[in-house]
């Protein structure tokens, strides 16, 4: 549910629902071994070679990598090259075994998949008709490179007792092949799936020179136990495991700026109250619990303080708490609109939220100081749920259609350059990763409600859960 759907209904009842050294490789062996060039030209050959020679046109890379993205430019027009990385083997050294392959194939699988639904990244495949053609053995750089590939990564992996150690590198191709990064990670079986989004997140900082967010967690509110909780899994949605057990509704979890806590909004008291959650030790304290609702709780840049919407004055409006939750100020006073869904800019200096002061719910800004409201949606009847991108450039919130399902749009900072994320479908709660590039976002399908990823520019969509009874993402930022 939106923003103020949610505020709605806690109103009206409380029981709900519940860089490197250069190390050029040996080129591919292009005749069979044992075999002249001449034996191996047959008529069928010949054939094959004119064929190779228009598949080569076609996947011959350019003389050069791309050495960066223009990040302005992106921002501007949403146009830019892709960086072309392949995922080759992770080979397994030492003893072999079939536990030791399967974990070689979960690595690589893993970081292909990262690699390939990051914005900036696309993953080169395997030109099965190039391999038969020249009977290659041995994927090499040179072989990627001839398949359009710019970078390589691959690596080993080595079974030591009950200790898996990756050691990865990555190449770049172009002009010649040249080693950029390499490293030896260790760590227990179970924790496989971690090594391997810190492979991915290597190449992305290594090639793209931006912050990489493979390692990165998303809270949620999910249903799956029965009761609405607080959940917790990777940004792809592997390894989700419930945080709370408050047997009632657990939902909007914000992320504090520097330790791993969560702020959530729970009835377990019958009311709206907003709680803190230690993820590491499981403890939780009350933060807000004033009479009426207490909701929707947003942490400032500067990890201080807390905006929040409150009821205990009459209506429901925003305050400023301090991280203790004594209430600092009030932000709005309206007597007759419903003011929610706070979020921050990444300097600190605005705060966008919902209002519907005009009759139906838009997007405003405001000071931290309550000061210079500024409407910023005009395009919809009813816009809600904003949040305001880290890099500072975009805010990402719902807008309902003619035919009442909820999309995810997007606006600049100053609500201009208008654009709509995703067409099938209503969608809810959609949040910024700590990049900037993606979004996480609520999709209801019939009647269940799942969690998707998408990147704001190319739209690659990737669904990370299936239970049909999740919502309420946040994506947890990057650490200072």
């Amino acid at each position: 549910m939106t923003t103020l759907d949610y505020i709605l209904t806690s109103n009206m009842c409380r029981k709900t629902e519940d860089c490197g050294v250069q190390k050029p490789r040996t080129n591919a062996e292009w005749v069979r071994s044992g075999k002249s060039a001449c034996d191996c030209m047959s008529m069928r050959s010949v054939i094959a070679a004119l064929m190779l020679m228009l598949v080569v046109c076609l996947v011959a890379p350019p003389a050069t990598a791309q050495r960066g993205i223009d990040i302005n430019g992106a921002i501007r027009t949403g146009k830019w090259n892709s960086y072309k990385i392949a995922v080759g083997d992770f080979k397994v050294v030492g003893d072999w075994s079939l536990a030791a392959d399967s974990l070689a194939a979960a690595v690589k699988k893993v970081v292909t998949d990262d690699l390939d639904f990051h914005v900036f990244f696309d993953t080169i495949a395997v030109n099965q008709f190039y391999i038969d053609v020249w009977e290659i053995k041995d994927l090499t750089p040179d072989v990627w490179a001839r398949m359009g590939a710019d970078y390589l990564v691959d690596g080993t992996l080595e079974l030591k007792g009950d200790d898996v150690v990756v050691a990865y590198r990555i190449n770049e191709l172009h002009p010649q092949v040249q080693e950029m990064k390499d490293e030896k990670l260790r760590t227990k079986h179970g924790n496989i799936r971690r090594i391997a989004h810190m492979v991915g997140d290597a190449a992305v900082r290594q090639i793209a020179a931006e912050k990489p967010f493979f390692t990165t967690k998303i809270a949620y509110a999910c249903a799956a136990s029965g009761r609405k909780e607080v959940w917790l899994c990777d940004y792809d949605g592997a390894n989700a495991m419930r945080l709370t057990n408050d047997q009632s509704i657990a939902l909007s979890p914000c992320w504090d700026r520097k330790e791993d806590k969560l702020l959530y909004t729970t009835f377990k008291h019958g009311s709206a109250e907003v709680w803190e959650l230690d993820i590491r030790s499981g403890k939780s304290r009350p933060i807000s619990a004033f009479p009426g609702i207490n909701s929707a709780p947003s942490i400032s840049p500067n990890n201080d303080e807390i905006a929040i919407t409150l009821s205990k004055d009459g209506n429901p409006d925003l305050y400023i708490l301090n991280r203790k939750g004594e209430v600092k100020r009030r932000l709005t006073d309206l007597p007759s609109s419903i003011e929610s869904g706070a979020s921050w800019s990444p300097t600190g200096q605005e705060i966008i939220f919902s209002s519907d002061r005009t009759g139906t719910p838009q997007i405003y800004r405001v000071d931290p100081d309550g000061v210079g409201i500024t409407r910023l949606t005009y395009e919809g009847k009813y816009n809600d749920s904003p949040d305001y991108s880290p890099r500072g450039d975009a805010i990402v919130y719902v807008a309902r259609g003619e035919d009442g399902d909820f999309q995810v749009c997007t606006i600049d900072a100053k609500g201009s350059d208008f654009s709509q994320l995703d067409q099938t479908g209503s969608n809810e709660n959609p949040h910024w990763s700590p990049d900037g590039w993606h979004v996480v976002f609520c999709k209801q399908v019939g009647a269940k409600y799942d969690l998707y990823i998408m990147d704001r520019f190319k739209k690659k969509i990737k669904k990370i859960t299936s239970d049909g009874k999740s919502s309420n993402p946040a994506w947890q930022p990057f650490a200072d």
